[in-house]
């Protein structure tokens, strides 16, 4: 498997970001399943810089082509070498009722149906806040999930910057939370959930703007039970963003919930976030599903650096972008934050690019 390894090395100096043979392994694993890169990307879980580097140095080495229809596909050479290593596709065996997701949305169809009527007007996903909405199913499901973990029931629950799924709305609709604040920098959206709110009566929920590099006012500081969340994924936003989630919780036991995708960070950066929660904030990471949250591709994508590093100009055709359901706890000691946000944090790095 030493050719696994050069190659890796290739393809993190095309790159710039960290791969391993086994990233490379995935690509031709997914390669054999499918010629399109966006679902090359999904199916590897990888950064699309990283993709898009290790497909460079496949196509350079004569083991991957790209035929007129912008497929990646496999030169006769490509399929002599995944013969030789035994490289094989996978097969998916997760439910494809729930999607993976373990919590199907149609548990509640009555609120799945509220939602959709409600949501149709929907304010759409903007590149000025970096936002991506995630499909009707999927915040659904996220209500469900927080409801089977004892989250969601006589609970006070903060929304932070994640309104863009409309998560704080489908929690109110379930008329189950005790209290419901949603905070985010989009007017739009705060609007719409306040109109809402409104036009049904739901008088425990409210929605307002606030820019969340500024600190959090201090009647929102631990007063809540559960907060829910989608930080940037550069180590230092994540910091700050969780931080800020975490200062809300009243106390030990307390709960929040947030995205973290591997198609913007790697695992390395995965694993610098999971240090970040246990040893600086004191909590403990309690559940990860995989691949739970699916977003729609937003309109803005071929403005992205993700399009310009693609190895085709196609734009995705399925859904393609999708984060892992992150749980945490507070234990004994956690810590709060609530320092200013500076600027630099939400900058895109190496691994990040749809932004």
């Amino acid at each position: 498997m030493k050719v696994l390894v050069e190659l890796a090395n290739k393809a993190r100096e095309v790159s710039g970001v960290r791969i391993y043979k086994r990233n490379v392994e995935a690509v031709l694993s997914a390669v054999l399943k499918s010629g399109d890169f966006w679902e090359i990307v999904d199916m590897s879980s990888l950064p699309v810089p990283a993709a898009a580097g290790i497909v460079k140095v496949l196509i350079d080495e004569g083991i991957l082509f790209i035929d007129d229809e912008e497929n990646i596909k496999l030169t006769q050479k490509g399929f002599d070498f995944v013969r030789e290593l035994g490289i094989e596709t996978f097969e998916d065996h997760l439910c494809k009722a729930c999607e993976g997701r373990g919590v199907p949305f149609y548990a509640d169809i009555e609120l799945y149906r509220e939602f959709l009527q409600l949501t149709k007007d929907r304010p759409k996903a903007i590149r000025d806040y970096d936002q991506g909405s995630v499909t009707p199913e999927t915040t659904i499901s996220r209500v469900l999930f927080m409801d089977s973990r004892g989250d969601l029931r006589n609970k006070d629950i903060i929304v932070l910057g994640a309104e863009d799924d409309l998560t704080g709305l489908a929690i109110a609709l379930t008329r189950k939370a005790k209290s419901v604040l949603v905070i985010d920098i989009d007017k739009r959206l705060i609007d719409f959930d306040n109109q809402i709110f409104k036009e049904l009566g739901i008088d425990n929920a409210r929605a307002m703007v606030w820019d969340l590099r500024n600190p959090l006012p201090k009647d929102i500081l631990g007063n809540f039970d559960v907060f829910v969340s989608d930080p940037p994924e550069t180590l230092p936003a994540f910091r700050a963003f969780i931080g800020r989630g975490i200062a809300t919780l009243r106390e030990e036991g307390g709960v929040g919930y947030f995205g973290l995708t591997l198609r913007d960070s790697s695992v390395f950066r995965w694993r610098d976030f999971q240090i970040s929660l246990t040893s600086e904030f004191g909590v403990a990471i309690t559940d990860v599903v995989q691949n739970f949250n699916h977003y729609i591709t937003w309109d803005y994508h071929s403005e992205t650096k993700a399009a310009e590093l693609a190895p085709v100009k196609r734009e995705p055709k399925t859904i393609w972008y999708k984060s892992a359901w992150y749980r945490i706890e507070a234990l004994p000691g956690f810590k709060r934050w609530n320092e200013p946000i500076s600027d630099d944090v939400f900058y895109l790095d190496e691994e990040g690019s749809t932004t």
